[in-house]
């Protein structure tokens, strides 16, 4: 592979210990061309979407995009409303209320727009697949349904005008993201399928920069097809942005006009607009993405900041008060007084820490509400139909779900998650984290990393072991981080909140820890710890590549 792609043997190490064993894999990444990807018209349900949304724009009837409150449907949402204005649309769209209206179709939502608005078309993205009922009684009113999503299918299907989904059929990339088929949909109205043609290119080029964010943060897999939207969309973020998105990416500390990394989406975009649907309602998340008015963008970002402070320090605060992981093969916890908006994020840092597919709940009237989250290997669509009898709802995608059930069916929703990720476990290559090498000359040139972005789910970041001894006790600084300086290894070592794992270290101690690499263009390469290298881990090719 390094000989073909012209790669230095270390790029090509890093991609094949990913699991990318012939060079036309890596041509996702490396060449993402459009004439690669996949023409939208092969995803079930785009032809027919695209007539009734035709058909609507061309009698001027009204249409609505309704969407979901996490960054997936807040791109989706943006990102169609934007293809539905090119074409000359009467568009408006709507977000329900994580708290008060729930995940999905929400019948008396849909009434209420009935009244105010009049929609005659509504169409879901990134929710609406197991809504059945909804759409029949919304029918009955006169409305119809075009539906968009990428969640786990229901029984079935809603009886709809179209209903657009990757896992319907035969379509290639199954692991599509709820703006990606957004996305596709949007190739299909604005006839830019499979190659846009003229300005339409620089247009969808703009639209992936929605659909970089969204997949990234709906944690969905880095490989083929979603590899090369992600990295088109990353390397538009590089250009000129809207002011939305430029004040976004300024909050996030990414400076205009240098590289984008999918990391830097995960850990600095992504959480923002996330905490908007977080705290209350995510309307104001798509009015940033929209707004082509600068003063309306400065006033939204502030918010958006605003919203972000007050959910990380909801956070950290029932992260340090949930009660320990009890070693189970599916980590459980209830907690009837957490933060509804927060527990995915808490469900996630507990998730990496133990390494096993975890929930945590909040209670709402005697109903425990929980968000899942899983590693690599898992899938949690399949452990909710083992927990199918216990449950009032659930539903999501491997990585991440959501599930509801009453309180005292808490016995047997545990028992079913804990026998579903025991039996998954098994089958698993290996029960260790593979790292790629011991120490940093394992590690490509910043240029060359940069090759392979997006890394991320699927394609996991870079992770060295850095070993030698202390040269002075770890320093602590901020909440909780601290850091790091070993003999022999001129580069710091920060670990952010390990505080406490490395209480009791003493210069002069020998320590070996798992670091993942962070490249500034400000102040260049730093190593962020992991954690601690124990039997959890094992060094490169021992892996089994």
């Amino acid at each position: 592979m390094a000989r073909e792609l012209d790669l230095d043997p270390k790029t090509a190490r890093l991609a094949w210990l990913r699991g990318l064993d012939h060079p036309e894999e890596l041509a996702w990444r490396l060449d993402p061309v459009w004439s690669r990807s996949t023409d939208p018209y092969l995803l079930p349900g785009v032809g027919e979407a695209v007539a009734c949304i035709r058909q609507a724009i061309e009698t001027g009837r009204s249409i609505c995009v309704y969407g979901d409150y996490d960054v997936d449907g807040v791109t989706a949402t943006a990102l169609l409303v934007r293809v539905l204005e090119k074409l000359g649309a009467q568009a408006s769209f709507f977000i329900p209320n994580r708290f008060s209206d729930g995940y999905g179709l929400n019948l008396e939502c849909i009434r209420e727009l009935r009244e105010t608005r009049h929609p005659e078309l509504l169409v879901s993205v990134d929710c609406g697949v197991r809504s059945a009922e909804e759409v029949r009684a919304s029918t009955e009113m006169g409305i119809d349904w075009v539906i968009t999503d990428h969640h786990s299918l229901g029984k079935e299907l809603p009886p709809a005008k179209a209903v657009v989904h990757p896992q319907i059929g035969d379509y290639p990339n199954r692991g599509l993201s709820g703006v990606g088929v957004a996305f596709k949909l949007a190739q299909g109205l604005l006839d830019a399928a499979p190659v846009p043609k003229g300005e339409d290119r620089a247009f969808l080029d703009g639209l992936l920069k929605l659909v970089a964010i969204g997949t990234v943060a709906d944690m969905m897999p880095l490989h083929g097809e979603n590899a090369l939207l992600v990295r088109r969309g990353l390397d538009a973020l590089r250009g000129a942005n809207g002011p939305g998105l430029a004040a976004l990416l300024k909050a996030a500390r990414i400076e205009n006009g240098t590289v984008v990394r999918a990391q830097d989406i995960a850990f600095g975009v992504a959480p923002r607009l996330n905490a908007v649907g977080r705290m209350g309602g995510a309307e104001d998340a798509v009015r940033l993405l929209l707004t082509r008015d600068s003063t309306e963008a400065q006033s939204l970002a502030a918010r958006v900041e605003s919203l972000n402070a007050e959910r990380r320090q909801i956070q950290r605060h029932l992260a340090m008060n949930l009660s320990a992981p009890d070693g189970g093969d599916f980590d459980l916890v209830v907690e009837p007084t957490a933060h509804k908006g927060v527990i995915g994020i808490v469900a996630g840092q507990r998730m990496r820490d133990s390494g096993r597919p975890t929930g945590v709940c909040t209670v709402l009237d005697g109903v425990a509400q929980c968000s899942l989250r899983a590693p690599e290997g898992f899938d949690l669509g399949e452990l909710l139909k083992l927990a199918e009898p216990f449950i009032l709802s659930g539903g999501g995608h491997r990585a991440a779900a959501g599930m509801s059930f009453d309180l005292p069916k808490l016995p047997f929703v545990r028992q079913s998650l804990q026998r579903g990720a025991a039996l998954q476990a098994r089958g698993l290559r290996s029960p260790s984290v593979p790292v790629d090498g011991l120490g940093a000359e394992w590690v490509p040139a910043p240029p060359e990393m940069d090759r392979l972005e997006p890394f991320g789910q699927g394609f996991p970041p870079v992770l060295v072991v850095m070993q030698g001894d202390l040269q002075a006790a770890p320093q602590i600084f901020g909440e909780g981080h601290v850091k790091l300086r070993l003999t022999g290894i001129p580069e710091q070592l920060t670990w952010f909140s390990g505080a406490d794992s490395s209480h009791g270290m003493l210069k002069g101690d020998s320590i070996r820890v798992a670091c993942t690499v962070q490249d500034q263009p400000r102040w260049g390469r730093s190593f962020l710890v992991e954690g601690p290298v124990g039997s959890a881990w094992t060094i490169g090719e021992e892996a089994g590549a």
